[in-house]
């Protein structure tokens, strides 16, 4: 990543009209300090240009989310130049993440369902993250992903409430919010990459050349 390139995340559910909408969201909101990241959202199986249900934008109103912005989401197909472009993957539950990563299998170490980056991200010192690109923070988490599974493999997934009550949709966006709090906090305390200068090697038949390599 550069300046000119921001961090890119990417949050994945299936109609990405409730949840993944409001991790895109809470997470622009929460990191809005940080211009070098940006975020977006998408789903496996969604209409694109569908608006988020009137139950979310009520949950992310809830959450300090202006309505407008809640009612101007449009729903994004999940997409293999998608996934390619994210340098993390939030999906919202396991199927999700499998769905990503069978697109490019090489996100297999940059995906995680947002629970499990969530319990991740609170493993690692605050002190630590602070020395840490949000790359090395996301190679950390995978590093430790064997490490820290739950007791129940399901609490690595987050409720679909499509078609169910308000109060189903108000314990989803209580449980997003809860993870998307700790992720900010860990990304927010990364340190914001500035390409070293690379050192110039003297090119005798012509102007002087430099090279960096470290993204």
């Amino acid at each position: 990543m550069t300046m000119t390139e921001p961090f890119r995340i990417l949050a994945v559910c299936s109609g990405n009209v409730c949840r993944s909408p409001l991790v895109e969201l809470l997470l622009t909101r929460g990191l809005a300090a940080r211009p070098d990241f940006a975020v977006a959202s998408a789903g496996t199986i969604a209409r694109p240009g569908q608006r988020m249900t009137d139950e979310m934008v009520a949950v992310a109103s809830r959450y300090g989310i202006d309505e407008t912005d809640a009612r101007a989401h449009g729903a994004s197909r999940l997409s293999e130049p998608a996934v390619i472009g994210a340098d993390l993957i939030l999906a919202l539950t396991r199927e999700h993440r499998s769905a990503a990563v069978e697109l490019d299998p090489r996100a297999i170490r940059r995906a995680f369902t947002l629970t499990e980056f969530a319990r991740l991200c609170e493993a690692i010192p605050t002190d630590e993250s602070r020395a840490l690109t949000p790359s090395e923070l996301v190679a950390r988490a995978a590093e430790s992903r064997g490490t820290l599974a739950p007791a129940d493999p399901q609490l690595d997934d987050v409720e679909d409430p499509i078609g169910l009550p308000q109060d189903v949709y108000d314990r989803v966006g209580e449980q997003i919010a809860g993870a998307v709090e700790i992720i900010v906090d860990a990304l927010g305390n990364t340190a914001v990459h500035v390409p070293e200068a690379a050192p110039e090697i003297e090119n005798h038949d012509g102007p002087k050349l430099s090279f960096s390599f470290r993204r």
